[in-house]
């Protein structure tokens, strides 16, 4: 009988041994293919980085197109590829030395840059941010994009298309968005101080408790715009079209309203036009 037991327990115990041996062996190997995959999106990060610094506008898309994948394939690689993607578009974007309106639309680079940055998985960035201080974005196409606390100060965005954009605490101090298509887009808590938005699209937007000090919006379109609490002081709405916005709780103070449309606007102060 004991020879029974001892036999069942060093088979019992054969067979733990086996199991023991295949799930180690099994880790193994799974480490090893873990660090070979790292591996080759380590060499396909660096072949993309110096193509990117190519002089060949091909060369610089296909290593864009491959830092967009990365993103996408490895999340832990992407807050140090939102740095290279902002960094390239500040330095291809410029802002143009002397002001003008004329639009001229990003190069197919900067867009394409701007497109993997605007579509990328927000949930991956860490503690990166995109920052396009200063960049000449103008005639962008934007529609949709997640730039939510974006650097974006003195950006030039003349005619950008906007729409939908999430640009919640994004800071967009002294930017220019005169003519950008901003219909629907999400401004909650962005900084819009000294900005310019003049004849801008922004029917249906949220700019709720947004700071627009100092902001001018002559001729801006703010069709059902909700600036609830948004901050309004010293702002140029001269002509600006207010038909049912929601101005509940905004701070108006030194505002020009000159000839502004308002009717159907919630929360004007009296003594508005």
């Amino acid at each position: 009988m004991r020879v029974q037991q001892a036999a069942s327990t060093l088979a019992a115990l054969g067979t733990l041994a086996v199991i023991v041996f295949t799930w180690i062996s099994l880790k193994q190997v799974d480490n090893e293919h873990t660090l070979t995959r790292e591996g080759q999106v380590t060499d396909r990060y660096n072949a993309a980085v110096g193509n990117i610094g190519d002089e060949s506008l091909e060369v610089r898309l296909g290593g864009i197109h491959a830092l967009h994948r990365i993103m996408e394939d490895s999340p832990r690689d992407q807050p140090s590829i939102v740095d290279v993607l902002s960094t390239y578009i500040r330095s291809h974007a410029k802002k143009a030395k002397q002001y003008t309106s004329v639009v001229v639309e990003p190069s197919s680079d900067v867009q394409a840059a701007l497109t993997a940055l605007g579509t990328r998985d927000v949930n991956h960035d860490g503690i990166a941010r995109v920052n396009l201080s200063g960049a000449d974005l103008g005639g962008a196409y934007l529609v949709g994009a997640k730039l939510a606390d974006a650097d974006l100060t003195n950006a030039r965005l003349l005619g950008a298309y906007l729409s939908g954009a999430d640009l919640t605490n994004a800071n967009l101090g002294g930017a220019n968005l005169k003519d950008a298509y901003l219909r629907g887009a999400f401004l909650h808590e962005a900084r819009l101080i000294t900005a310019t938005l003049d004849d801008a699209h922004l029917a249906y937007a949220d700019l709720t408790n947004t700071d627009l000090e100092y902001a001018a919006l002559r001729d801006a379109d703010l069709t059902k715009a909700n600036l609830t609490e948004a901050n309004l002081s010293y702002a140029d709405l001269t002509e600006a079209d207010l038909h049912d916005a929601n101005l509940t709780n905004a701070n108006l103070t030194k505002a020009n309203l000159k000839d502004a449309l308002t009717p159907g606007t919630m929360g004007l102060p009296s003594g508005r036009p």
